[in-house]
């Protein structure tokens, strides 16, 4: 987890261009589908809340794009 990453965008530049436009689809996905949704970053991902509750997260990895959905989600 890095602590330096304090907003989604510089979290979605942290990584490789390729990955970077995908994560923005996802990003700009929620945005869309979820737009009351506040964006923040929790527990060194993007996180997304709605009404308080946490909505959805997604993260980026060397080989991978995890989603996470909550029960509230």
């Amino acid at each position: 987890m890095n602590k330096e990453i304090k907003t989604v965008d510089d979290y979605i530049l942290s990584f490789p261009k390729e990955t970077q436009t995908k994560l923005q689809i996802i990003r700009q996905t929620i945005k869309e589908i979820a737009p009351e949704a506040i964006e923040s970053i929790s527990y060194g991902m993007p996180a997304y809340k709605t009404n308080k509750k946490p909505l959805v997260y997604f993260g980026g990895f060397a080989k991978h794009i995890g989603f996470y959905a909550t029960p509230t989600g």
